[in-house]
């Protein structure tokens, strides 16, 4: 193996401030439940993830779920910036700036009922994978689960190449001394300029040059980490079956909830199709090829316990959800790979109703249904299936695990709150109810601020909020336009607050995070 610590990884740039709702752990025991598999809610649960980034999602989810965490990112920035939030909440967890290679030589790493890469197995080389499932074969308990995200195939195929130019010039045709920024706009540029040069892949994959300039407005940090690393294997969704059997891991099923509505993925000619493949490895690779799979995200199990139709309906009536926005603001279609559905109003309307009741307080599945008397359990299921799919209602853990949580979700909810009096850089917040995170802006966190130090007003809050941006001499963006005046950027507050105050403090009373 490379001797070099960073192996070919672009560690120039740090990674993205972003949160991964799939490596939830209560998340992931839904997407199980969904397809008919135990899963255990413990309160002496180890979990682990492989490569945190700047350990946002490790550390919102050591507060707000009970047991005990361990990750690793070799990225010594970024584990310390990790490192800090972990200390902000006291959640015990331990992390690292080890390498793969260094946390296989530990010695002191419990059992896991839990491990999660995100954004790790496609970026990182053959012998890391290696590393990463020689990890879950000596850590992984009978019966946990591991999560993997990654590109695949065939979905990636035609833009495989651009990625290629783009990793090769930074490589071979940039400055050494350049700043990484300039790096990645020289080789954006080079990468436009070849394509306008008329190449006959241009013509072989006629919609690459509107993919760059898709590329072109994404974020530099994520550019960075997804296209400009040495490694970058992309694999069928087989090939990732057969690299987890020497852990001795099953694949179980996407952590995508709304891959379990056909309709919203497949054809009628592709649903006929997909029926008549026996082996369900078979049909899952062929079902790549219906909706241009390019990226995956899967769960698998160390030993497979399936629970019987009625253990399984059981077992979703007595779990717990709660809506993630007002009900009246939930849209009324979804997408998927197959186009657009609406929402049937005569479902959708007494789910979203009962999930809304007694402000927004969390419900079992059964609960909603004793209030929906009309709604076949069949549609019920599905709906709230496609609502959490949606982004807009989550599972929740038990009381239980909630209120052993609650502390630690205050702590760390504080001292994200602090940060945003200096910027915007993490914009989520912990719930002990979900045990996951929730998107909260700056300004909401500066809201939060200002109710906690007791003012009552919206106008109070906006105040606040204006105060401190306005003494870092920042102001409000609004659309494409900067908005230059106090009183503009003071108005504009005002109707943030007081939207707040109106939409989003019932729904985070209910989270548990106000």
């Amino acid at each position: 193996m490379s001797t070099a610590w960073n192996e070919g990884y672009f560690t120039d740039e740090g990674y993205t401030y972003s949160y991964c709702r799939e490596i939830n752990p209560v998340f992931q025991r839904y997407c199980l439940l969904l397809r008919g598999i135990a899963t255990v809610e413990s309160a002496d649960a180890y979990h682990c993830e492989l490569g945190f980034g700047q350990g946002v999602s490790i550390n919102i989810h050591a507060a707000a779920n009970p047991g005990s965490y361990v990750g690793t990112d070799f990225h010594p920035a970024q584990a310390a910036h990790a490192i800090g939030l972990a200390n902000a909440c006291d959640s015990n967890a331990r992390l690292y700036d080890d390498s793969f290679e260094q946390l296989l030589a530990r010695n002191d790493l419990p059992q896991f009922d839990s491990i999660s890469l995100h954004g790790i197995w496609t970026w990182v080389s053959r012998d890391n994978q290696k590393l990463i499932v020689e990890f879950a074969r000596r850590h992984l308990k009978p019966g946990g689960l591991l999560y993997i995200d990654y590109n695949c195939l065939p979905g990636w195929s035609p833009s495989a190449p651009l990625r290629q130019l783009f990793s090769l010039h930074d490589r071979f045709a940039s400055k050494t001394s350049a700043r990484p920024a300039e790096r990645i706009e020289a080789a954006l540029n080079f990468s436009e300029a070849l394509l306008a040069a008329n190449p006959k892949y241009a013509h072989a994959a006629p919609g690459m040059s509107a993919n760059l300039q898709s590329i072109k407005g994404q974020n530099r940090q994520y550019i960075a980490h997804e296209y400009f690393n040495r490694d970058w294997n992309c694999m069928y969704f087989s090939d990732v079956v057969d690299a987890l059997v020497h852990a001795k891991l099953d694949y179980a099923t996407t952590a995508v909830p709304l891959d379990a509505v056909d309709a919203l993925n497949l054809s009628a000619e592709g649903m006929d199709f997909l029926q008549g493949i026996e082996h369900p490895i078979m049909r899952e690779q062929a079902r790549d090829y219906f909706v241009n799979q390019n990226f995956r995200r899967d769960l698998y199990v160390r030993g497979t316990s399936r629970l019987s139709a009625t253990e399984r309906r059981e077992h979703l009536l007595n779990t717990r959800f709660v809506l993630l926005q007002r009900a009246e603001s939930v849209s009324g279609t979804v997408k998927g790979p197959a186009g657009e559905a609406s929402l049937q109003v005569e479902i959708y309307g007494p789910v979203l109703e009962a999930l809304a009741a007694n402000d927004y307080a969390p419900k079992t599945l059964r609960q909603v249904l004793g209030a929906s008397p009309a709604l076949a359990y069949g549609d019920l299921e599905q709906a709230v299936n496609v609502l959490v799919g949606m982004g807009v209602a989550a599972p929740c853990q038990s009381e239980a695990a909630e209120n052993r949580v609650q502390a630690r979700c205050d702590d760390l909810n504080l001292q994200l709150c602090k940060r945003s009096l200096y910027g915007n850089t993490i914009q989520i917040m912990a719930s002990p109810v979900t045990g996951g995170g929730v998107p909260v802006s700056r300004f909401q966190q500066l809201f939060l601020i200002a109710i906690k130090h007791g003012k009552k007003q919206p106008s109070e809050w906006a105040q606040l909020a204006w105060s401190i941006i306005a003494e870092q001499g920042e102001g409000i963006l609004k659309g494409d336009t900067a908005l230059t005046t106090a009183e503009e950027n003071i108005a504009e507050l005002n109707e943030q607050a007081q939207a707040f105050a109106e939409q989003s403090l019932v729904i985070l009373n209910a989270l548990k995070i106000v």
